[in-house]
């Protein structure tokens, strides 16, 4: 592990402290939070049942684990934010309006099942860059859709770029091929190519994809343009990682995929590698990505079957995260670095109930004070059936 890793917990954060989770982790200039809800100093939901003041709450929250490690909300780069109605997105939206300035952090809001307690409306999670350097909004033409709202097509701060989820709409906001993944996906690899040119790199500074699909079959229509389409010259050894979620809604109707993505500038080619018990391990997708003189090693959502797709452990919560995390430990240990060195982690569960029973794994894995920031999400749909979770993480050397 580096030696310019904090951990964080504040007192406001007291429900997580006896979780193998920290509110925060920095590691240089990059700050990473676990997920924001409106809660209270000891877990309690506040504001029931109303997503535009639970978005202001959560987002003071956030503020204030920021300062606490050094950094504040103009330093954003990045915001997930995860809704557990999606008609709340733009009454979120006008409470981020609130939190930030331009230039603004790029920003992904997705459809969830539920959050840690049945209660939360919104979980907001985000990434911070708090060293020097001018942060800069990147924004391509075709983006019009985003004029008045608190994001930026792509965001970029030093070596690193955090793109918005990209959907399917057109510079005026309309949702283009409605309900077609293949058209859609194809429009949005497109427009990832105009952020990455615009921002003066391309595809290849790519060390991570997310993939969020309205419908879960929509994953190999994702997956397989990607593969076969977009980056058909690469070798598996320079891929990037690539996790595919099935969420419950998107930004308009009509919108079934949304991608987004982590580049890095940093010198030198990408570094991919992978495990043979992993089923995709013969794809252009790696299991942990990284530029050669980069920090940041995106991983691949990992899941329970092996490399001939059978399901390990089905239907056991608890065994399943075990092998979810030896594939993690396997993949990191390919790039030099160990379970130590993640700084963030979002689990993604079929039923959201599980992530206790997740968490109590990560206590074995992970020393006391030492997790990194950890938001649990309520998913629709993984790969393939009898996957109970995914579990996604970024790690710094």
């Amino acid at each position: 592990m580096a030696d310019d890793r904090t951990h964080l917990t504040p007192a406001s954060e007291a429900w997580m402290s006896a979780r193998p989770a920290s509110a925060a982790v920095r590691a240089g200039d990059l700050v990473f939070l676990s997920g924001q809800a409106s809660v209270t100093d000891d877990g309690r939901v506040t504001d029931p049942g109303d997503a535009e003041a639970q978005a202001r709450n959560a987002f003071a929250r956030t503020r204030a684990v920021l300062e606490e490690a050094g950094a504040g909300m103009d330093d954003v780069l990045d915001v997930m934010t995860f809704h557990k109605d999606p008609r709340t997105m733009d009454a979120v939206f006008a409470a981020g309006r609130e939190a930030f300035a331009a230039p603004y952090p790029a920003w992904t809001a997705l459809g969830m099942v539920g959050g840690h307690d049945p209660g939360i409306e919104v979980v907001v999670r985000v990434i911070a860059h708090a060293g020097s350097g001018e942060k800069q909004a990147v924004s391509p033409a075709g983006f019009g859709w985003m004029e008045g709202l608190p994001m930026s097509p792509a965001c970029r701060k030093g070596d690193y770029l955090f793109t918005s989820g990209i959907v399917a709409a057109d510079d005026g906001g309309a949702v283009v091929a409605p309900a077609d993944h293949m058209a859609q996906v194809r429009f949005c690899y497109d427009r990832l190519k105009d952020v990455m040119s615009t921002a003066g790199g391309s595809l290849d500074d790519i060390v991570d994809m997310i993939c969020f699909n309205h419908d879960a079959r929509g994953m190999d229509a994702a997956v397989d343009t990607w593969c076969n389409e977009t980056v058909p010259e690469i070798s598996v050894g320079e891929a990037t990682s690539y996790t595919a979620i099935g969420m419950t809604g998107l930004h308009r109707m009509g919108q079934v995929g949304c991608y987004r993505a982590i580049a890095d500038f940093s010198a030198g080619p990408r570094v991919a590698h992978n495990l043979p018990s992993v089923h995709w391990h013969e794809q252009r997708i790696s299991g942990a990505s990284r530029k050669a003189k980069g920090r940041l090693i995106g991983i691949s959502g990992q899941v329970a079957s092996d490399g001939e797709q059978n399901i390990i452990a089905r239907g056991d919560v608890a065994s399943q995260a075990h092998y979810c995390f030896s594939q993690i430990r396997g993949v990191l240990e390919k790039h030099g670095a160990g379970l130590d060195d993640i700084v963030e982690i979002v689990s993604f569960h079929k039923d959201p109930r599980a992530w206790e029973t997740v968490m109590a794994v990560g206590s074995e894995l992970f020393a006391q004070g030492r997790g990194p920031a950890w938001t649990p999400i309520g998913c629709t749909g993984l790969y393939l059936e009898g996957y109970l979770h995914e579990i996604y993480a970024i790690a710094m050397v």
